[in-house]
């Protein structure tokens, strides 16, 4: 006989043949419930009125649909109970009926013997046995890092925020080092004409080989393109593109002069491109990156790129190693030019989508 002990000064009796559960109180042992095998359950009339059972004392096995064994949360106890048929919950006004509790602040003291005792009830009314576990707490997720605010450098652009306004500002030490490397272009133009027109008019022997005065000359033509191409970029391109969310427009300046302007209904997105590898150490880095307008009918006028790498603000997951567009969220911000894009398209009210290039 297998003795196990509930709440309430009860205990459960039971064999193969045989189940009862037993109230020890008042100084004798009073029978409240009994199931054998083969015949229907019986039960006190104190404990029908308790549970509003029929007061004939009896249920048949058709009464019963399962025996439950659960574990409840709100008050932490196992729960040992028959789901009953509809036309008897129809009439008591529920489908459960309560048999024995076992308070078990960790659900893992009783959790045993609850379950010998549910099984081996439903082995005697011959009906089905179901054990509802604690259900594991759901891990919280890690909280997503705020998203960055400006300022926020990307490379020879700045983002910063005036008076409720972004506005992406070039370092003039960019524009200073563009214009010291043609200087030094310029420099090697003149050193290398010295040469060839040295060579061609000073009498002395010809250089040898013969090519070689070509050869310099090509290069001053490259070096001089180069020169040529710095300067119209230097004198052309914008210094400053302003971002109004009132207006919802884009407009980049050089100096007071107006270089290009697209409102927020002419555009469909904000889009950002990062070319993503990983490391020698495992980690992943960013090697390029850049930022764009898409337009409509699959478009992109470029604004800005960062060529010299990309310093991540926390450490990026496997997906920046797989090719995709989504949806940039705050969440998905790893790069000081992702956040700086995830600010321009809210102040246009667009979309910034994601452009993640892996090598």
């Amino acid at each position: 006989m297998d003795r196990i002990a509930a709440a309430d000064n009860l205990m459960i009796e039971m064999d193969e043949a045989h189940w009862r559960l037993i109230a020890n109180g008042a100084g004798e042992a009073r029978v409240l419930v009994e199931a054998q095998s083969g015949e229907p359950m019986r039960y006190m009339s104190g404990f029908a009125s308790s549970r509003r059972l029929p007061e004939d004392g009896t249920l048949a096995s058709s009464d019963i649909q399962r025996v439950v064994l659960g574990w409840s949360e709100q008050d932490a106890a196992w729960h040992l109970g028959l789901l009953l048929a509809a036309p008897l919950a129809q009439a008591r006004g529920s489908r459960w009926c309560e048999i024995a509790r076992w308070p078990d602040p960790d659900a893992t003291r009783y959790d045993a013997p609850a379950t010998r005792a549910g099984a081996g009830l439903a082995q005697i009314v011959e009906r089905p046995f179901s054990r509802i576990a604690p259900q594991p707490e759901p891990t919280p997720a890690a909280a997503a890092p705020p998203l960055p605010e400006p300022p926020l450098t990307l490379d020879c652009w700045t983002l910063v925020r005036t008076d409720g306004a972004l506005a992406l500002v070039r370092s003039p030490g960019c524009a200073r080092g563009l214009a010291r490397r043609s200087l030094w272009y310029g420099l090697w133009v003149v050193v290398y004409i010295v040469l060839i027109v040295t060579n061609f008019t000073s009498g002395i022997a010809p250089a040898r080989p013969e090519f070689l005065p070509y050869l310099g000359l090509l290069a001053a033509a490259i070096l001089t393109a180069l020169v040529v191409r710095n300067v119209y970029w230097l004198r052309t391109q914008p210094n400053r593109i302003a971002i109004d969310p009132t207006a919802r427009t884009i407009t980049a300046l050089r100096g007071r002069r107006q270089r290009w302007r697209f409102e927020a209904s002419a555009l469909e997105a904000v889009c950002v491109s990062q070319v993503a590898e990983r490391g020698r150490s495992g980690g992943i880095t960013y090697t390029y990156g850049e930022l764009n307008l898409q337009l409509p009918g699959g478009r992109f006028w470029f604004i800005l790129n960062m060529a010299h790498g990309i310093e991540a603000l926390r450490e990026p997951d496997a997906e920046a190693l797989h090719d995709d567009q989504v949806i940039l969220t705050p969440e998905g911000v790893y790069t000081a030019l992702q956040a700086a894009g995830l600010h321009i398209a809210a102040a246009l009210g667009l979309p910034c989508r994601d452009d993640r290039r892996a090598r």
